[in-house]
């Protein structure tokens, strides 16, 4: 049956219990280590995990020939599940952003991966804030800041009819004119007034991501709807009361 996860103790003992790459751990031993556990051998996806050398992807494929989790096995660049056929996207196709096209909002929000953080690991580390702003930072179009009166590193309004956040404004001639780009993984308690990004963000769901039965594509209890890019409408301009 179910295993009731009402507390974050209660899903990680679940996780223990159910999950085959976590054996033979428990939470006692966990405890006694300082708090974290080793995965074994089937914790691997295309390659083996070996205790002696570093993880390499696609072993399984580029070496030991075997099959791809796809329907063909193969590489694949076109998909006839029907929903694909639907919503336009059997095949590689470009597409407009869903964005709302707003003179209030005219700016593209675009959260990249980080350069010195995978995600939110590494974020706080002092040696690795020493190489960039320190604080979360809007790389900004330089012609487009300079009109709204905005200097590098001035701290800047980031906001929407969702809500707002500030960001340390970071000028830069190779950002769009349409949008401005702040990688992410930063917490929230590292943004003045404890606003993050996400404020700002519409998490709208992407039908595709409901589609299953058709070869790697499975409908399951790892399901993240929210996988659109280019959906974030937003404008700017220089925070009058706060600074990073």
């Amino acid at each position: 049956g179910e295993v009731y996860l009402g507390t974050d103790k209660m899903a990680v003992q679940a996780a223990l219990e159910k999950c085959e790459q976590y054996e033979p751990w428990t939470m006692e031993k966990m405890y006694k280590v300082g708090g974290f556990l080793l995965i074994n051998e089937k914790a691997a996806k295309s390659s083996p995990l070996y205790s002696d050398r570093p993880f390499n992807s696609n072993e399984d494929h580029l070496y030991k020939m075997e099959r791809l989790e796809t329907l063909s096995g193969r590489q694949t660049f076109y998909v006839d599940h029907e929903l694909y056929i639907k919503m336009g996207a059997a095949t590689n196709t470009g597409m407009e952003g869903i964005r709302p096209q707003s003179k209030d909002y005219p700016y593209v929000f675009m959260t990249p991966h980080a350069r010195w953080s995978i995600h939110s690991n590494y974020k706080t580390s002092r040696t690795l804030l020493r190489l960039q702003r320190g604080v979360p930072a809007a790389q900004v179009n330089r012609v487009v800041a300079e009109a709204k009166g905005i200097k590098d590193g001035d701290t800047i309004r980031i906001y929407n009819a969702l809500g707002e956040f500030y960001a340390m404004a970071k000028l830069s001639s190779s950002a769009p004119a349409d949008g401005l780009v702040l990688e992410h993984g930063w917490e929230p308690y590292m943004y003045l007034k404890n606003k993050g990004h996400n404020e700002v963000v519409p998490t709208a769901l992407n039908l595709l991501e409901m589609a299953d039965g058709w070869g790697h594509l499975k409908f399951g209890g790892l399901w993240d709807g929210n996988q659109y890019a280019y959906d974030g409408a937003v404008n700017y301009e220089k925070a009058k009361d706060v600074q990073y």
